[in-house]
């Protein structure tokens, strides 16, 4: 990957598998000075701010959400603007989401996809709920399985979206598994096949890190 491109990082994983918390490790060299945009402290501000005005609270957590997804596209268009590079937290679980890279992509930027992910769903869950009683946010155990199996169909679907693809296995910390450049396979755990997410959720990037593993092994 060439950074003196302007370039996309996304960082996507499904809910509680620690994308906010190990953002920063997951980041090449020239991004050290870029703080990603998180998602989640943005919209408890803006709901915290909503409380103290008169709206009904069955509607804090829409609008907190709009304001913070306003605020994202806003400084996304400035980045875009000065060709500087983006990190992007986000899930890709949904069309409207990919729009944000569609808005990269059609401003010359390359995309690389930095994927953190839990071998079960249910420890997602469990890490959620973990959150949710030290103040953070909180994700319904149906979404959250939903994100989950998403992104990997949309994935596995789009993968040639991004110049650059890193999986990371987060059930202690991120510990890269795999990286394919322009679809290609160039490094690889053999652990990482090991792995439902990647086997059964990436079955066409699995293929390729199959075919990599079994010509080094000749």
């Amino acid at each position: 990957m060439d950074y003196s491109k302007p370039t996309l990082l996304v960082i996507s994983g499904p809910n509680g598998a620690g994308k906010s918390t190990h953002i920063q490790t997951m980041l090449p060299a020239v991004f050290g000075q870029i703080v990603s945009f998180d998602r989640d402290s943005i919209r408890t501000e803006y709901e915290l701010a909503l409380l103290e005005q008169d709206i009904s609270v069955d509607m804090i957590s829409k609008r907190a959400t709009e304001l913070m997804e306003s605020k994202l596209v806003e400084q996304m268009k400035i980045a875009i603007s000065q060709k500087e590079h983006f990190v992007l937290e986000t899930p890709l679980s949904h069309a409207d989401y990919w729009n944000y890279l569609n808005l990269f992509e059609d401003n010359g930027y390359q995309i690389q996809l930095n994927y953190l992910c839990l071998d079960k769903v249910n420890d997602c869950v469990a890490r959620v709920g973990q959150r949710v009683l030290e103040g953070g946010h909180y994700v319904a155990p149906d979404t959250i399985r939903g994100v989950y199996e998403k992104n990997l169909e949309h994935i596995n679907q789009y993968k040639t979206t991004f110049q650059r693809i890193e999986l990371y296995d987060g059930m202690v910390v991120p510990t890269l598994l795999a990286i394919l450049e322009e679809d290609e396979v160039t490094w690889a755990q053999k652990a990482v096949l090991k792995k439902a997410w990647v086997k059964k959720g990436m079955p066409a990037i699995a293929r390729n890190i199959s075919d990599f593993l079994k010509a080094g092994a000749k």
